[in-house]
């Protein structure tokens, strides 16, 4: 019975809410013990006798609520669910054995959650940057010349960029690409919250270049990087106090194709490097705007939103949402993911995925798996 149950959010909403369904007759009283029977015939070897999943990705059943049981097995009886195998299991249960099951593993306890941090994006993400602060620095303010400072930077754009150092094309640096190459996304994308989560320190005029003569050299540069420097896109880097040795060094790679951008080439073409120059000092002396994150970075900020069908308060609701404290941190990363992608269909839970990265669901997932159930 593996991945019996799903993550939840209102995963039999349209069951519960179609025109076409029957009206609901009394549930005949429950067998525990041929629960029992038929779960360790059927079920144990992946859910467990006491609906401990046996695996990282197989959900927990014990303590579940019964309602949700009996929904999620009757939806692979139907189709309503696509699991091949699921499938095939349930059309060899009657229904007196899907509401013995049902009723057997909601009394069975809960498993015992996982002990860790209990989901933090932040933490995270400067646990993987680690190896980042010794250029970057740990707040995310170089202070090394001709090294970018990465705080306050659009997360967006720093998982671009960091993602264009791994797979070395459209940036080229070996020691970047060394740094990044065993990144995995969760990790990428906690890398770019954290820093950009960092307040942006501001810089002294540098010694080199005229950031009064570089103000209207600049005009080309506002109409994607923001008024002084202050980017408003998700995707463009703020250049407001960023250093002036880097930014100069930058924009020469740009006009000899070291770095691949096309508009960038085209629009730098035929400006003079005292020119660059003057353009570097005028940014690098602008204050620079905080990055806005606009999404929780927490998972118990995630959870207010999550609670709201999956909570202590929502419990009791005709939606039979699932509990989702104690659950296997794999099985629920699953579950997001395949609602996000579509790949369980259900409209509400893949509008609530929908905007979710690897590193929100990772975050929601450790939260969740902390927890004990309420």
């Amino acid at each position: 019975m593996k991945h019996l149950p799903s993550l939840l959010l209102a995963s039999l909403l349209l069951a519960a809410c179609s025109r076409e369904q029957p009206a609901e007759t009394p549930a005949p009283q429950s067998d525990l013990a041929a629960g029992k029977a038929v779960a360790e015939a059927k079920c144990a070897s992946c859910h467990g006798l006491d609906g401990k999943g046996t695996g990282p990705d197989i959900p927990n059943l014990g303590g579940q609520k019964e309602a949700y049981l009996l929904n999620a097995l009757n939806g692979y009886r139907t189709g309503a669910r696509q699991h091949i195998a699921l499938q095939q299991l349930s059309t060899e249960l009657s229904e007196a054995d899907v509401a013995n099951i049902s009723a057997y593993y909601a009394s069975q306890k809960a498993a015992t959650p996982a002990a860790m941090g209990g989901g933090d994006a932040l933490a995270a993400g400067k646990v993987a940057a680690a190896n980042c602060f010794a250029c970057h620095g740990e707040d995310g303010n170089s202070r090394i010349k001709g090294t970018p400072s990465l705080a306050g930077q659009h997360p967006g754009y720093l998982k671009t960029a960091i993602l264009a150092y791994k797979d070395g094309g459209s940036r080229k640096d070996a020691v970047m690409a060394a740094h990044v190459d065993k990144l995995d996304m969760v990790a990428v994308e906690s890398i770019a919250l954290y820093f950009a989560a960092q307040p942006a320190a501001t810089r002294e005029k540098p010694g080199v270049g005229d950031a009064t003569l570089g103000e209207p050299l600049s005009g080309k540069c506002g109409g994607c990087h923001g008024q002084q420097g202050q980017s408003a896109d998700a995707k463009t880097p703020s250049l407001a106090g960023q250093d002036a040795r880097y930014l100069f060094t930058t924009m020469k790679q740009y006009l000899a194709g070291m770095r691949g951008h096309p508009e960038m080439k085209t629009m730098l073409a035929g400006v003079k490097d005292k020119d660059l120059e003057h353009i570097a000092a005028f940014y690098s002396v602008q204050s620079p705007a905080k990055a806005v994150i606009g999404k929780p970075t927490a998972g118990a900020q995630w959870a207010e939103r999550c609670d709201k069908c999956h909570g202590p308060a929502a419990q009791d609701n005709s939606m039979a949402a699932p509990h989702l404290e104690g659950q296997p941190v794999g099985y629920l990363v699953k579950a997001l993911k395949d609602y996000r992608e579509g790949k369980r269909a259900q409209s509400a839970m893949h509008a609530m995925g929908a905007p979710l990265n690897d590193a929100d669901i990772q975050t929601i997932a450790e939260y969740y798996a902390s927890q004990p159930m309420r």
